[in-house]
């Protein structure tokens, strides 16, 4: 089964996470989730993926640790 969340590089030489359920880029607070490295992008994409399998977490919590890894939470 594919991962509904991936790391994908895009005309301007950066890495954004594509929602593959949707086929559009993710987006959250109005902002596109991109990076400037592969690694960092498929990190977020890989904990997206992971939280949506294991529901017991609170949708807040989840997108607070992913701010903090893009340094919007401070």
């Amino acid at each position: 089964m594919k991962n509904r969340f991936e790391a994908i590089p895009n005309p301007s030489c950066r890495f954004e996470v594509w929602d593959n359920e949707t086929g559009e880029p993710v987006v959250h607070r109005d902002r596109l989730l991109t990076f400037p490295s592969a690694k960092s992008a498929a990190r977020i994409a890989d904990f997206l993926n992971h939280s949506r399998s294991h529901r017991c977490r609170a949708g807040a919590a989840e997108w607070r640790v992913a701010d903090r890894d893009v340094g919007w939470g401070e």
